[in-house]
């Protein structure tokens, strides 16, 4: 396939669309994104746009059908996506009360740099659900409008206390918990470059609810290997929190290469 460059497709069209129905030269667009393409921005047959698989990579192709219901394009080259990180990212997030406020830091989160986000329920929880579809779609923008080719994983909601059953089966992987008892913490960058200086560039981060996590939530993470990190003095709403993380990993390896 043609070489392309990620910067000279985004300076002519500024536009990302998003279909993993890819087959050898040709691409499929579904119904949604479909008529986005051609009814919203009028797109026409033999118009060249860019589009990503969620998986890494960046395609440019031509329209050779502009149906609303399904376009059809040729694909005229693949390369890989400009934001290939140097980190892995797992954020297990507590619901908010508002769920307004968890979908913002979802949004946030994709456009900074997240691989997979499982909203958690914990024992002081006072929200247990959240519409998925809903919060699938909100990341499938987020990621389109920040130019970005991979689509994070987005988790139906854990328990935290079996969430924390299952870390412990991950291996290779620094696991940090933030919660607002006293006890000893650890300044999170601390943290972060510590795990980084030994060659782990893998994180997995859990922030708690209003209600902070449970003493025995806590026990049992700190028993299962987590570190708990200290965010400092300011007093953080939980997507503020959790941003605050994922801020931290990306500028922890921005700027500390």
């Amino acid at each position: 396939m043609a070489k392309i460059t990620f910067l000279n497709i985004f300076a002519l069209i500024m536009e990302l669309f998003y279909t993993n129905n890819v087959l050898d030269k040709v691409a499929l667009f579904d119904q949604q994104e479909s008529v986005h393409c051609v009814r919203v921005l009028r797109h026409r047959e033999g118009d060249i746009v860019s589009f990503t698989d969620g998986c890494g990579y960046l395609y440019s192709a031509k329209i050779v059908d502009p149906n609303p219901k399904m376009v059809k394009l040729q694909i005229l080259g693949r390369e890989e996506g400009p934001d290939k990180r140097g980190y892995g990212l797992h954020m297990a997030v507590a619901l908010t009360k508002n769920i307004e406020r968890f979908e913002w830091f979802l949004e946030k989160a994709v456009e900074i740099g997240v691989d997979r986000v499982t909203p958690l329920v914990c024992e002081h929880s006072e929200r247990r659900v959240y519409k998925k579809e809903r919060a699938q779609r909100i990341v499938l923008s987020a990621m389109k409008q920040s130019l970005k080719t991979v689509l994070p994983v987005l988790d139906d909601a854990a328990m935290a206390l079996d969430f924390i059953d299952y870390s412990k089966d991950v291996t290779g992987v620094c696991k940090i918990m933030g919660h607002c008892r006293d006890g000893h913490k650890v300044v999170l960058p601390s943290i972060l470059q510590e795990a980084k200086s030994a060659g782990n560039n893998d994180f997995l981060i859990m922030v708690g609810p209003e209600g902070d996590f449970s003493v025995g939530e806590i026990s049992k993470a700190t028993d299962s290997g987590f570190f708990i990190m200290d965010l400092g003095k300011s007093i953080m709403r939980v997507e503020t929190a959790a941003l605050t993380c994922v801020g931290g990993v990306y500028l922890t390896y921005l700027f500390n290469r």
